[in-house]
C-alpha cells in the first residue's frame, strides 16, 4: 500500500481541498502527531486506540505528573506502531471529525482501493 486518502465533505483544515493524502509510511507518525495537537484534554482522553493508555492518560491528567508523560508518549508511540493500518486510519479519522469524512481510499501501484488489504478496487464495487 502507498498512500491513503482521506475525503471530507468540506475542505480540510489550513488547505483549500477536500482530500488529504497520507503515505502509509508515514501513518503511525501522523496520527501520533495529530493527538498531541489535540487541545480538548478529553477528547484526546477519549480517542486514544488502547483502553489502558486511556486509563493512564486520566490518571495522568488527575495527578498532573509531568514525570510519567515520556513514558506514556513512549507507549502511545509503541501502541500505534502495532496497529494494523486500517485501525490506524480509524483512529486518525475519529481526530478529524469522522462525520465530515465521507470516504478513504487506499492507492497501491496507481489503482485506489477501499480497504487497505486491497481486496476491493474502487472502480469495481457493486452498485
Amino acid at each position: 500500500m502507498d498512500t491513503v486518502a482521506f475525503v471530507k465533505d468540506r475542505g480540510w483544515p489550513g488547505t483549500d481541498s477536500r482530500v488529504y493524502e497520507i503515505r502509509v509510511s508515514n501513518l503511525v507518525a501522523m496520527c501520533v502527531s495529530c493527538w498531541v495537537l489535540l487541545e480538548d484534554g478529553r477528547f484526546s482522553g477519549d480517542v486514544l486506540p488502547d483502553e489502558g493508555l486511556r486509563e493512564r492518560y486520566f490518571t495522568l491528567c488527575e495527578r498532573g505528573n509531568a514525570s510519567q508523560a515520556k513514558a506514556f508518549i513512549d507507549d502511545l508511540w509503541q501502541t500505534a506502531d502495532d496497529m494494523g493500518l486500517e485501525e490506524l486510519a480509524d483512529w486518525f479519522a475519529e481526530m478529524n471529525d469522522p462525520t465530515t469524512i465521507t470516504a478513504r481510499y487506499w492507492t497501491h501501484d496507481g489503482v485506489e482501493y477501499l480497504d487497505a488489504a486491497h481486496t476491493l478496487p474502487r472502480d469495481e464495487v457493486p452498485r
